[in-house]
């Protein structure tokens, strides 16, 4: 069978060439899928497990300071600024990344807006997250090591929260503005039109250059604000008799996680931005980066549990909604019980008034007679 190919089949063919099989190559276009069955299977439960935990220990963050007027303080407000930013994170941003892992095409509608907005999504909830965490650091440092200033109000949290998401919306921009769809009508049957979300950057080295800069405002320099804040928080804690053991082992906690999950996936990007040829192939380029964003993805589950179950406040609202379900029944038995035996008592206490009214009408009777 012949066929004759346009320009945007060969450049399809030609953008795939050291593909083996031409069959496999076709089949992974025709069913839109990257990777094998096991590794697609391994990662959806991996990103599934990820996405569920974090989603979940954000909302318990956000509904603790939701349902308590006492917990609406402005340092609560930078913890549920991070707890949005990671929900978003769990809940939009991870779920569009491993789409784009799993799809050798677009599998979404040819909307161009919706292809600039999916990678603008996922840059702003990173964004906002790693800042949310810089500032909350910034935050405790002025408390504690420069306790006799005047803390931040609610109005000043309120306003630094606006700065954060400006801030994130600027940073993430240019993924907004030079990403594009692109469609190629290749013409075989069952496929006849393609589209390609991409990132066409005016000049050359324009994804490395941004990525040089992701990495200096998204790691390093929160990396530098985080550990040096934390460092200089646990000296002057470190003479105070009223510091549990605690607290360096949060502040340690704190700083080491955020390093460790954000590093693979900086350092793969950086070499893979400025790699002229591809390091890896297809399949372990896709698995490799996977494993990098879950790193990253952690984040997102370790923050509720660093900024959260380990503030005695916020694990006091936990426990309440935790355990509401469980507390409700148990007081129901309770006062089952205590009906139970509230009868046992007055059955009882009846039995003692017949005896005792018997014995005294006996006694009565003994005396007239």
């Amino acid at each position: 069978m012949n066929f004759t190919l346009n320009a945007s089949a060969k450049w399809l063919i030609q953008a795939s060439l050291g593909v083996e099989d031409p069959n496999t190559l076709l089949d992974k276009f025709s069913q839109n899928r990257k990777v094998d069955d096991p590794t697609r299977s391994l990662l959806l439960t991996f990103y599934g497990i990820l996405v569920v935990i974090g989603a979940v220990g954000n909302a318990l963050v956000v509904l603790s300071v939701v349902r308590k007027p006492a917990m609406r303080t402005a340092r609560n407000m930078f913890i549920v600024n991070l707890a949005v930013s990671d929900t978003l994170v769990c809940c939009v941003g991870t779920p569009l990344t491993l789409m784009e892992l799993l799809t050798k095409h677009w599998p979404l509608p040819d909307w161009p807006g919706l292809c600039k907005a999916c990678g603008a999504i996922q840059a702003i909830s990173i964004f906002v997250s790693t800042i949310s965490i810089t500032a909350i650091a910034l935050d405790r440092y002025q408390l504690i090591v420069y306790p006799t200033r005047q803390g931040l109000q609610t109005m000043g949290a309120l306003i630094t929260m606006f700065i954060i998401w400006v801030t994130a919306f600027a940073l993430a921009s240019p993924l907004y503005i030079f990403r594009s769809l692109k469609t190629h009508k290749v013409g075989f049957i069952g496929m006849d039109i393609l589209s390609f979300c991409i990132e066409d950057w005016p000049i050359a080295n324009g994804r490395a250059i941004y990525s040089f800069f992701s990495l200096i405002f998204q790691y390093v320099l929160p990396v530098l604000v985080v550990v040096v804040a934390h460092v200089q928080i646990h000296r002057r804690l470190r003479g105070r008799r009223r510091t549990t053991r605690k607290t360096p082992a949060i502040l340690i906690a704190i700083a080491v996680t955020y390093v460790i999950s954000w590093l693979p996936l900086n350092v793969f990007n950086l070499v893979a931005d400025f790699s002229q040829d591809a390091i890896l192939d297809e399949k372990t380029l896709t698995i490799t980066y996977a494993v990098c964003h879950m790193f990253g993805m952690s984040s997102a589950v370790s923050n509720p549990l660093l900024y959260g179950w380990l503030n005695d406040n916020f694990r006091k609202e936990f426990e309440e909604i935790l355990c509401c379900g469980r507390k409700k029944g148990q007081t129901t038995e309770k006062l089952r019980a205590k009906n139970k035996k509230m009868d046992t008592e007055l059955t009882a206490l009846a039995q003692i008034e017949h005896t005792v009214t018997a014995n005294t009408k006996t006694s009565q009777c003994s005396q007239i007679f």
